[in-house]
């Protein structure tokens, strides 16, 4: 009877201690919470290198619960305002895999789209005149998957229409990527090669101002393999298109002869010519 009072004694002892002191839970999410305050407030200002650091740490030591959650999300928009590309689109891979049902997995389609936009981007190659569309089309062709997978799969998701909007101006670039490069082949009197790319641009980017010169080249292509029959019926067809201002033949640039080439790394944060990225969606409070 003794050694069970004493052993009630003992618990009430304990008891009573660990109600003086915060618990290991409470102690965890204490710090949890101060870390990605530390975070939030790097990223109000702009400071996109502290923000990764403190997001990256938070998702190493607490790789749980809702603060996780929310770190996994907002280093999409870290690494993308920071210009690393490779790092945005692993991000958003990385988030859709282990939140699948997460109300947010519209917006990492988004930021996919815009990272993978944006990778041909560059500051010097832009102020000389170089046309963005006539570099390496893979991440174009990308981005413009990652657009329609947001608007096929979250039909009422916000970020559709803006996704919309970008697969437009993608459809648009890739008709002038493949004009481009009809004409290259065309500069260089390879009419068989510059006729079949013509060809694409006109049954591939219907109604984009790109088929108008594809007609004009595919004609000129014609008689110069001395079809003049079917050349005369290109023209012909032309004249029954509706009236649009045509963006001309854009010249292929020497060192971009390749349909595939290498893309440079990502510019510096000051030099990303980026477009508007709306933040994260908050899950946290």
């Amino acid at each position: 009877m003794k050694r069970f009072a004493l052993i009630l004694l003992a618990i009430g002892l304990l008891g009573g201690c660990a109600s003086n002191n915060d618990s290991p839970n409470e102690l965890v999410n204490a710090d949890v919470a101060e870390l990605y305050e530390d975070a939030a407030s790097a990223m109000a200002r702009g400071d996109w290198e502290t923000a990764t650091r403190d997001l990256e740490s938070l998702q190493a030591q607490y790789p749980f619960g809702i603060y996780a959650t929310q770190a996994q999300l907002d280093i999409i928009y870290v690494y993308y305002r920071a210009g690393d590309v490779a790092s945005t689109v692993a991000a958003a891979e990385r988030f859709r895999r282990i939140n699948p049902r997460h109300r947010a997995v519209p917006y990492t389609w988004y930021m996919q789209g815009l990272a993978l936009e944006e990778k041909n981007q560059d500051t010097i190659k832009r102020m000389v005149g170089i046309d963005n569309t006539l570099r390496d089309p893979v991440p174009r062709r990308q981005s413009f998957d990652a657009y329609a997978t947001l608007v096929e799969d979250y039909p009422d998701s916000e970020y559709v229409e803006r996704a919309r909007e970008r697969l437009n101006a993608l459809f648009g670039e890739g008709a002038r990527f493949q004009l481009s490069v009809a004409q290259f082949y065309a500069d260089r009197d390879a009419w068989v090669a510059a006729a079949g790319r013509a060809i694409t641009v006109i049954n591939e980017f219907p109604d984009t101002p790109a088929v108008a010169p594809a007609m004009d080249l595919l004609a000129n292509a014609y008689r110069n393999l001395g079809l003049n029959e079917l050349a005369d019926g290109v023209i012909a067809e032309k004249a029954t298109l509706p009236s649009r201002g045509g963006e001309g033949v854009p010249q292929m640039p020497g060192i971009y002869e390749g349909e595939e080439i290498d893309v440079p790394p990502a510019p510096r944060p000051d030099e990303a010519p980026q477009r508007e990225a709306p933040e994260p969606p908050s899950n946290v409070l």
